[in-house]
C-alpha cells in the first residue's frame, strides 16, 4: 500500500473520492427507497415545501409552482405555510390549491 501510494497519490486520492462518492449515492438511494413508498400521498401540512409535495403525490413540481404562482427560484426554500402567509391565503385554501392542481396532473398524463 505504501509502494502504491507512493508512485500514484493522485490515482489513490481520485480512487477514494469515487470510493466516497458513489458510497454517499448509494445511502441517498436507499434512504429514498425506504422513505417515500411510506410517504406516499401524505396529508398537506405546513411545514412541506413544494418539492416534497411533488414527491409524495409523485407530480412535477413546476406544475405545482404554476398552480401557486410562485417564483420557481423560490420554491425549493420556502414552506406552504410561508407562501400561504406570502400570498394572504389561508392554509386550507393553498392546500385546495394544491388539491386541485395534483387532481389535474394526474388526470392529464
Amino acid at each position: 500500500m505504501k509502494k502504491l501510494w507512493s508512485d500514484h497519490k493522485l490515482l489513490v486520492v481520485g480512487f477514494v473520492a469515487a470510493l466516497l462518492l458513489t458510497a454517499i449515492l448509494f445511502v441517498r438511494l436507499i434512504a429514498d427507497v425506504v422513505y417515500w413508498p411510506q410517504h406516499q400521498d401524505q396529508t398537506i401540512s405546513g411545514w412541506m415545501t413544494v418539492g416534497y409535495v411533488a414527491l409524495s403525490y409523485d407530480v412535477d413540481k413546476d406544475g405545482l409552482v404554476e398552480a401557486l404562482g410562485v417564483e420557481s427560484d423560490l420554491r425549493r426554500h420556502l414552506t406552504l405555510k410561508a407562501i400561504a402567509d406570502a400570498q394572504d391565503m389561508t392554509l386550507a385554501e393553498l392546500r385546495n390549491v394544491l388539491i386541485k392542481a395534483v387532481m389535474n396532473q394526474r388526470a392529464d398524463p
